[in-house]
């Protein structure tokens, strides 16, 4: 049996875990012949990793992961003008940065294919894509496009040898500056769902600490990074205890969480970094959340009465087209975040039972949602026409130039850390360059994570690349 093709699948970091889930979806769904390899900027990579440690998404077992940080991570000078500028210019320096670490990564593993999910093209990912001449690019573009937002970065298809757009529940609706373009393969809705083994009702609610004889609720509010999520989740919770006593109440507190819901002594179940949730949803008769992709299509996909309260200002995603339109069809209830009373309504419509059949009816009749394998098979055509790679050695030099020396030098000032940390230089920060990261999520520490085996030809060149955005003290 031929030895299996590498292939590199990288996200951008996003305000959640959409970018991130979905490239895992493609990753769990590739066939045998693949070796799928995941980077991600998502300060949430170690809840994935942290879920494959402990048993709880044994599908993902041996597929290797590397975190990169992004434009805003931890890698930020802490004070003074340096941190001003970065702040002011967040790309400075971080562009060749990334460019760097993604053929440095491909180098290392032998990628045949990179597949880059994520609203933004990036500049160092454009440039990697220049140097990087014999090996396909593919990017898996969302659609739901707010109107009138991101046209400009739709040029960037060209540089693609194939734009991938995943379904969605609400394509009907769209009417996004994607929706009329003719330059992506569409492929089925994508959900982790279709990827993983499914707990029936009474193994999710023993794997989610549930009581198995009362009704549950799922309260899902999204991270909260971007507006208030919080009030509408509290209408809902008010209403209920009100109107249905006997029901328990889960919420979702992910790593990248800034909703506070259930740490001010509510009375809910709460699911820290609970992933995939997605295995588990057969616990939940009913449930409240943002109307992001990986919800929708997961809580819809399981059937799950939902009421959706779409997020009003998260970049390029039309939420609130998608549970209009969704609601429209009968699939939901959806209410605008501001909006008590529509809550309140929606509520007490989730709690009858003949709602509840009604919107389990209709999401009944929603498309498959197998996107991740019809990606995959796409990536096996590409990937086995592509040549290997060039070696490390001829990817030299690597980090920035000496002339760069010569300029402002806002980089962040660190000790160079092969092992357990050392007290560092007066003014520096500690900088591990590990194949380990945190348990949940990546701090305000800088990190250069190094894909598991890492080569030590690929941790010597690493240490070259971190020079475009650190400044070694000794």
């Amino acid at each position: 049996m031929s030895a299996r093709l590498p292939v590199l699948l990288a996200t951008s970091n996003g305000v959640g875990m959409g970018h991130l889930t979905r490239q895992l979806t493609v990753a769990l769904s590739a066939p045998d012949d693949i070796d799928p390899v995941l980077m991600s900027l998502s300060g949430a990579l170690p809840t994935v990793r942290s879920a494959v440690a402990s048993g709880a998404l044994p599908e993902l077992a041996g597929v290797r992961t590397e975190y990169c940080p992004s434009r805003k991570s931890g890698w930020l000078p802490k004070g003074g003008a340096a941190r001003r500028l970065r702040e002011l210019y967040p790309a400075y320096n971080w562009e060749p940065y990334f460019a760097d670490r993604l053929r440095a990564l491909v180098a290392e593993t032998g990628a045949r294919l990179v597949l880059f999910d994520g609203v933004v093209p990036y500049a160092g990912l454009l440039a990697a894509r220049r140097r990087l001449e014999g090996t396909p690019f593919v990017w898996m573009r969302r659609g739901m496009w707010r109107p009138g937002v991101g046209e400009p970065w739709l040029a960037h298809a060209s540089a693609f040898d194939l734009v991938v757009e995943p379904g969605d529940f609400a394509a009907a609706g769209d009417r996004g500056p994607t929706a009329s373009r003719a330059d992506a393969t569409r492929v089925a809705p994508i959900s982790i769902a279709s990827a993983i083994r499914r707990h029936d009702r009474r193994a999710a609610r023993q794997a989610l600490g549930l009581d198995p004889d009362r009704p549950a609720l799922l309260l899902t509010p999204g991270t909260g990074a971007l507006e208030d999520v919080a009030s509408p989740v509290r209408v809902a919770l008010d209403v209920l205890r009100r109107q249905a006593p006997d029901w328990q109440v889960a919420v979702t507190s992910p790593a990248l969480a800034r909703h506070g819901i259930g740490r001010d002594g509510e009375d809910v179940h709460l699911l820290t970094d609970t992933y995939p949730l997605a295995r588990s949803l057969a616990a939940f008769d009913g449930a409240v959340s943002a109307a992001g992709y990986n919800s929708v299509h997961e809580l819809l996909g399981a059937g799950v009465p939902t009421v959706l309260v779409p997020g009003q200002s998260l970049g390029t995603d039309d939420q609130p087209s998608r549970a209009a339109t969704l609601a429209a069809a009968g699939a939901c209830l959806s209410v605008d975040p501001g909006d008590a009373d529509g809550m309140r309504s929606a509520v007490t419509q989730l709690v009858d039972p003949d709602v509840a059949d009604g919107l389990r009816a209709a999401c009944r009749e929603l498309p498959d949602t197998t996107g991740g394998a019809e990606t995959a098979r796409l990536l096996v055509d590409l990937a086995q026409g592509a040549p290997a790679p060039q070696g490390l050695a001829a990817g030299a030099p690597w980090g920035p130039p000496a002339w760069r020396r010569a300029l402002p030098d806002p980089r962040t000032r660190v000790d160079l850390v092969a092992g357990s940390v050392t007290a560092p230089c007066r003014g520096a920060r500690p900088l591990h360059v590990t194949e380990d990261l945190p348990p949940q999520r990546v701090g305000d520490e800088p990190v250069e994570h190094l894909v598991e085996g890492a080569s030590p030809e690929y941790r010597r060149v690493r240490t070259e690349i971190a020079r475009w955005i650190y400044r070694p003290g000794r």
